[in-house]
């Protein structure tokens, strides 16, 4: 059963991409592209072949959060988004 989101609502999801050092600025990059103010937190992994993104953020509406998701999925080196 899907929990319905109520709008504008505060969301934080991960994302895991292959290590990267550009990875930070290019999500800030489309949380600004996209009028976010959020907060974008990483942790590597134990090896430091990959990394994750935590990000949380207000978004005004179900397809501004999935526009923004969308974008993060085409950066390079995305593997998923938890």
């Amino acid at each position: 059963m899907k929990k319905e989101i109520n709008y504008p609502a505060e969301i934080t999801f991960k994302s895991v991409f292959l290590l990267n050092p550009d990875l930070h600025e290019i999500i800030s990059a489309v949380l600004v592209e996209h009028g976010i103010e959020g907060e974008v937190r990483h942790k590597p992994s134990r090896n430091s072949k990959f990394i994750s993104y935590t990000i949380t953020a207000e978004f005004s509406s179900e397809s501004h959060l999935h526009d923004v998701c969308t974008k993060i999925a085409a950066i390079q080196g995305f593997i998923m988004m938890i």
